[in-house]
Formats: C-alpha cells, sequence, structure tokens
C-alpha cells in the first residue's frame, strides 16, 4: 500500500471516529433535554407542597451558614454584606472571609458594621488552614449574625475552609462575596433536604445567573437585562444550557458531579470527614463534589447530589474575550488536575454508577472534546490540502450540527423563559437567540483555545494560579 494509500485509510479510520463521538454526544443532549424536562416538571410538583412560607414559619429546619471569601473587594464590600445580610432564613449565620486583601476591605467593614475583635485560638479548627488573625463580630444586634474572619492570604479555597471550622451550623452554603442572591435563596436550597428521606444529600446547587448591565438596588436585583456586550450575552445562553438541560438532566439520575463553586451547598459534618476544598487545585469545586462521593461509597451509603433549577444567585461574566479566556484556561486546567487526581475511578465498578458512567463520561466528553474538536479542525486542514474530503458533504455535515446545536439552544432558551419568566420580552428573547446563533461562529472558537490553552499549560507544566479577573462591578443604586 502506498503512503496515499495510508493516508486515506486513516482519513476514512478518523473520519467513523468523529461520526460516532458526534452521536454519542447528540444522543446525550437529546437525553439531558428530556431527563430535565421530566426533573422540571416534577420539581414544580413538589414545589406547591412544600412552599417557601411553609419553611419560613417551621421550626425543625436545619441551620445554615453562608461562607463569602472576599480578597481586595473594597470597592463592593459593603454592599455586598448588606446584600448578604438582606437574605431571608430563620436559622442563619453570614460568615465574610476576608483572605489577606491588601485593600481598606477590614476597615470599611469595621466601620460600616461596628465590628469588634474577639480571640479564635480557642475554637477548634478541624481543617488546617492559613493563619486566622481575628474573629469579628458586630455590636450592633441587628447585625448579630454577621461573623468576619481576618486570616492570611490563602487562596479561595482556603478561605471557605477557615469558613467551615467556624460554622456552627448543620448545613453551609458557599458563594463568593461579590454575588447578588436571591433574598430566599436558602429557603430554596434547603427544600431538597426536607424532601428526601431515603437518600442523604451531599451536595445541592443553585442556578447560577449572568446579571451584567442588570438592576441592582441595595444589594437586590431589581431589573435583569440582556447583557450589552456580546461576550456576556452568548455566556447567558451557555448558563441556561449548561445548567438547565446539564445539570438538571444529571441531577434526575443522581450522576451529578459538579456543585457549582458560586452557590453550592454542603452538610457541614461531610465536609469536614473528606477534609474540605482541595487547596493544591484550582478546580476546587469539581473534586470536592467528586471527593464527597467517594467517601459515600466508600461508607456505603446512599447519597445524591441535586440541584434547584431556579436561579438563585447572580453573577458578573467575562465581559471581553482576553478576561473570558483566562476563565476557561482555569476551568480546564482545574478539570485536568481533577480527573488525574481521582483516574482511579476510570470503569472503577467498585464505585458504583460513577465509576462505571459518570467519570468516563467527564474523561470522554466535558474533558476530551475540546481535544477532538482541536483535532478535527487539523484534520480538515490537513486532508483538505491531500483533496481527501468531498466538500459538499463536508458542507452538508456542518450545516446538520450548526443547526443541531441551535435546536439545543434554542430549546433551552424556551425552556427557561417558560418555567422562569426572568427574560420576558421579545427584544430580550430575541437578543438571546441572535447570540445563540452566532455562538458557533464568533464565541464557540475562543472557548476552544482558552480549553486547549489550559490543556498546553498542564502539559508542558507552564505553571499558573487563578489568574488576573478584572470586573466591571455591578452597577449599584441605593434608595
Amino acid at each position: 500500500m502506498t503512503n496515499t494509500g495510508y493516508l486515506y485509510y486513516f482519513y476514512q479510520s478518523i473520519s467513523w471516529f468523529f461520526l460516532v463521538y458526534g452521536l454519542a454526544l447528540v444522543s446525550i443532549y437529546f437525553g439531558g433535554v428530556f431527563l430535565s424536562h421530566r426533573a422540571v416538571t416534577r420539581n414544580k410538583r413538589r414545589s406547591r407542597f412544600l412552599q417557601v412560607n411553609d419553611i419560613v414559619s417551621a421550626t425543625d429546619i436545619p441551620s445554615v451558614t453562608l461562607i463569602a471569601p472576599a480578597y481586595n473587594e473594597g470597592k463592593t464590600i459593603v454592599e455586598n454584606v448588606r446584600s448578604l445580610l438582606s437574605i431571608q432564613y430563620p436559622f442563619y449565620e453570614l460568615i465574610v472571609v476576608n483572605d489577606g486583601s491588601t485593600d481598606n476591605s477590614m476597615e470599611l467593614l469595621i466601620d460600616k458594621y461596628d465590628l469588634e475583635p474577639f480571640d479564635a485560638t480557642f475554637i477548634t479548627q478541624p481543617i488546617p488552614t492559613a493563619t486566622v488573625n481575628t474573629i469579628y463580630k458586630s455590636r450592633k444586634t441587628q447585625f448579630r449574625h454577621l461573623t468576619v474572619i481576618h486570616k492570611n492570604n490563602g487562596g479561595r479555597a482556603d478561605a471557605l475552609n477557615a469558613g467551615i471550622n467556624f460554622a456552627g451550623t448543620e448545613l453551609v452554603l458557599c458563594t463568593d462575596a461579590d454575588c447578588i442572591i436571591e433574598q430566599n435563596a436558602i429557603l430554596k436550597m434547603v427544600r431538597p433536604y426536607l424532601e428526601e428521606g431515603d437518600k442523604e444529600i451531599i451536595a445541592c446547587g443553585g442556578g447560577i445567573g449572568i446579571a451584567n448591565d442588570s438592576h441592582i438596588q441595595n444589594g437586590i436585583l431589581k431589573k435583569l437585562m440582556v447583557p450589552r456586550d456580546f461576550v456576556p450575552t452568548v455566556q447567558v445562553v451557555e448558563y441556561i444550557r449548561a445548567f438547565l438541560i446539564g445539570r438538571m438532566g444529571w441531577s434526575e439520575v443522581n450522576g451529578l458531579m459538579l456543585v457549582s463553586g458560586a452557590f453550592g451547598m454542603y452538610p457541614r459534618t461531610r465536609l469536614i470527614q473528606v477534609g474540605g476544598f482541595n487547596v493544591k487545585t484550582v478546580g476546587e469545586d469539581l473534586e470536592l463534589c467528586i471527593r464527597l462521593r467517594v467517601h459515600m461509597e466508600k461508607l456505603k451509603k446512599p447519597y445524591k447530589v441535586v440541584y434547584v433549577p431556579e436561579t438563585l444567585c447572580w453573577t458578573e461574566a467575562p465581559h471581553d474575550y482576553n478576561i473570558f479566556v483566562k476563565q476557561r484556561d482555569r476551568w480546564a486546567r482545574g478539570l485536568w488536575e481533577t480527573l488525574k487526581l481521582h483516574r482511579y475511578l476510570f470503569f472503577n465498578p467498585k464505585y458504583g454508577n460513577m465509576g462505571k458512567f459518570f467519570f468516563p463520561y467527564w474523561c470522554f466528553f466535558e474533558f476530551g472534546a475540546p481535544i477532538v474538536e482541536f483535532l478535527g479542525l487539523i484534520c480538515i486542514i490537513l486532508f483538505g490540502y491531500l483533496g481527501f474530503i468531498n466538500w459538499t458533504m463536508a458542507i452538508l455535515l456542518f450545516t446538520v450540527v450548526y443547526l443541531l446545536g441551535c435546536i439545543f439552544s434554542t430549546v433551552s432558551i424556551f425552556f427557561y423563559v417558560k418555567n422562569f419568566k426572568h427574560y420576558t420580552s421579545g427584544k430580550q428573547l430575541a437578543e438571546l437567540l441572535l447570540a445563540a446563533y452566532l455562538e458557533p461562529f464568533l464565541f464557540h472558537p475562543v472557548l476552544v483555545y482558552g480549553q486547549m490553552k489550559g490543556y498546553y499549560k498542564k502539559i508542558f507544566r507552564i505553571k499558573s494560579g487563578w489568574g488576573t479577573m478584572t470586573r466591571k462591578g455591578f452597577k449599584t443604586t441605593e434608595v
């Protein structure tokens, strides 16, 4: 066989690989649509029997501590804490962890909330963290459930661990100090813990929304707007698709492996048992969720990781391509580190469905998809140059793939709007649909570039931390 013959044989083989891989991925997406529809319908049905007002008036509901790490958030820290203090829940504590800020964050908090220092050395700290210098409590009665921890810098995971150490409640809810949280968010997040009887809820994630250019008043989202810039607008579509179709679907089969670090609730006891968040990875939220599942598998206790579909937490998305690439570079490195750390799970029946199905899915599709897309682009260039590609069929196939992607995005958007009614005007709907249809051309290639950049750093052992994530900040008003 000639060299050209070998190349053509390789071309046929690789074409079949891409076809099978693509069909498998599309099948998973269709399954996700079906499962998420079933899950949302069940969630709405359950909410009729256990409503927010019922939870507010109950006396036997679990206590919750919200932990919010903060580093150099001086420009918005006072408003952010005010927002977090306004959350409605009967048994609620707020711990703000000042992670060695070098700006005036601590001074602003002390002044605004009339904080006084307390000695923290006598408090047991089961999870090792960077040194905690001082614990602050407010002298004012209206802020009695606020605690501020001032510690040496150790990173976000370390700050969360410090908050877990000092929390005195059954559940802890981890978020970021710059997030806007719905006032009834905790009331909705504890509902799965109250409903579930035969299985222990080890993690519960809430919907994350993007609030760039929205109207914030006194730390509360008053009017949700579609972002003015294209990059955050298309991320709205991405988040809707990923959270509603992806995570809701996996939650339905108890296959959820990730609870977003921006808004995740856990039993404090379980967090201490597994040693809290891993400070050695930038993907600490994914790694913790997997480690909690492994812990329960070893204990042979039935458990669930659940997802609340309502958008309960609003964050600011990267507003330009440069910051977006840094974010996805970091996420890709975190995924690499976590999958490598827990590689023993790969097709390991000892860990049940997590080992047999869920972890391999993450390896093949969450981790593998950017690599397959990148290799596909190289193959198109190579085989196109050699004249092996039937361009008529290639264009037809691309059109089919593009239309399928548009269908999934359109279904996700309408599904979200119908059930949660956040984007209600025709103009907003049109803007989201336009972003969805432009996504494959103007957004997705940059996404793959960011992911491959993260993989490149891991392959060649290029050290890189969280990186600088410059934010515009929310425009807030006071009344």
